[in-house]
């Protein structure tokens, strides 16, 4: 074994999830790392940094609120080695009218406070929400986010106010009727949106899982300088050629990895082996 991953030789990991994410986190990253094995962890409460469906609001950025959760999960637990995740969904930044799925996660050790993290954004993603006023409108929204497969959640209106109703992980059709055509009866419309908990979505799971096998092999690439583990990527770098004009564009030409230890930086390629964009994303061809 190098001795830079002897840091979590023979170490049980905690996982910090209501959600069974422990199904695609642990494996993952004991397929990476010398891990002992991996355990949910019992009584932890995530939704306390934020729910998805509104009854409470993030405080925090991402980031930071995976830490905290990863740490809640440390004090809960009992364990000295803690991974959490936190999810993001809204418009994509390079083309706002597609969704994406921006996944985060998190591994602290408690026995000398060090935080690794990795961030994942994916265009593969069931999120949507949608005011209905009948049981068409609710029914054709239901298909389109892939129901039942994917779990939906109602409420009174978009946003959830003290006192609304508000029902999660409905996971049929009849249920899903009754709730909202009782929910329009009295208020005219109803607010339908996909449960974004990741026992009851699927693709997003999925997300997590890729999520987790990218952390995973991140955290065991080691600095070809010091030998240090997480040589990982820190910044990408546009100027992908055009394949007609050759000219730079802004996509992704090469990706810079760094040593948090002795600060040692190279550029490597992209994993995917292209080397030229197409012309349609290139300002010079198509401006």
């Amino acid at each position: 074994m190098d001795r830079s991953l002897e840091r979590f030789a023979g170490r049980i990991l905690g996982v910090a999830t209501m959600h069974e994410k422990e199904r695609v986190i642990g494996p993952a990253l004991m397929a990476a790392l010398p891990l002992a094995g991996h355990r949910p962890i019992a009584g932890v409460d995530t939704d306390q940094f934020g729910a998805f469906s509104g009854e409470v609001q993030r405080r925090l950025d991402p980031l930071a609120t995976c830490v905290e959760k990863a740490k809640h999960g440390a004090l809960i637990g009992g364990f000295d080695l803690v991974v959490a995740s936190e999810g993001s969904f809204g418009p994509y930044p390079l083309a706002p009218f597609i969704s994406c799925d921006e996944e985060i996660i998190v591994l602290y050790d408690a026995r000398d406070g060090m935080v690794f993290h990795y961030r994942h954004v994916s265009l593969e993603i069931a999120f949507g929400g949608e005011r209905c006023a009948n049981w068409p409108q609710v029914s054709a929204f239901a298909e389109r986010m892939r129901f039942p497969e994917h779990r939906l959640v109602v409420r009174t209106k978009e946003r959830w106010e003290q006192g609304d109703v508000l029902i999660k992980g409905i996971s049929g059709f009849p249920e899903l009727r009754q709730v909202t055509e009782e929910i329009q009866e009295q208020h005219g419309t109803c607010w339908v949106e996909t449960d974004m908990r990741a026992m009851y979505n699927p693709t997003r799971m999925k997300v997590i899982a890729a999520t987790a096998e990218r952390f995973g092999q991140e955290l065991a690439t080691l600095c070809p300088v010091c030998g240090e583990l997480w040589f990982r990527v820190t910044q990408a770098i546009p100027g992908l050629p055009c394949d007609l004009c050759g000219w730079p564009t802004e996509s992704v030409r090469a990706f810079e990895r760094s040593c948090r230890s002795c600060g040692y930086t190279h550029h490597v390629d992209r994993p995917d082996g292209k080397t030229h964009e197409a012309p349609q994303h290139c300002g010079h061809c198509n401006p």
